[in-house]
């Protein structure tokens, strides 16, 4: 009788945890990374995940138009707040970069910066769980530090626009291999 009620426990748990997750292949209702995680605090708490979902590996590029010299602290937002979150609950970032001028190209706008990001995500779906991300990682210490972060890179934001890429990663890293200025002659 006992096992019965704790099975039956288990089962009623399992379902609450699983019915508001978001239906496969549906983005959630807000893109908007302001608006993500808003209502966490009051409606998660600690969380026990379940294992690896398999799919097809996603990359994302996330453009955005910053305050002018706001860089520093946009990375040092995603580097000490965001990251460290997103890498916990899956994601895995590439990297962020300032856009420069091309040598000899056209100059930088005076008004604003430009960034990009790239994150690798197990999946579509799994892109669209971290759009609610306490969800899968809990609401510690970590989940007040994203939501910092958050704010922080929201503070600087002109504007941001996300593209979905789906592809294979190139089996080996650039390699810069300038000549060595040698001059060579023929042999007598």
């Amino acid at each position: 009788m006992i096992r019965k009620a704790a099975a039956a426990a288990l089962l009623l748990l399992c379902a609450c945890n699983t019915a508001n997750a978001q239906p496969p292949g549906q983005l959630p209702p807000s893109n908007n990374p302001a608006q993500m995680n808003r209502d966490a605090p009051e409606t998660r708490g600690p969380v026990r995940n379940l294992e690896p979902q398999a799919g097809q590996e996603i990359t994302t590029i996330r453009y955005w138009k910053i305050r002018k010299g706001g860089f520093p602290e946009f990375l040092k937002a995603s580097q000490q707040g965001v990251w460290p979150y997103f890498e916990k609950i899956g994601a895995r970032i590439v990297g962020m970069w300032l856009v420069i001028p091309p040598p000899g190209g056209k100059e930088a706008s005076p008004d604003y910066d430009e960034v990009y990001l790239t994150t690798r995500y197990a999946s579509a779906e799994h892109w669209a769980a971290t759009r609610d991300a306490a969800a899968m990682g809990g609401d510690g210490p970590d989940y007040a530090a994203l939501q910092a972060g958050l704010a922080m890179r929201q503070s600087l934001t002109i504007e941001t626009k996300v593209t979905f890429l789906q592809g294979v990663v190139g089996p080996l890293p650039p390699a810069y291999m300038p000549g060595t200025g040698e001059k060579f002659i023929e042999a007598p």
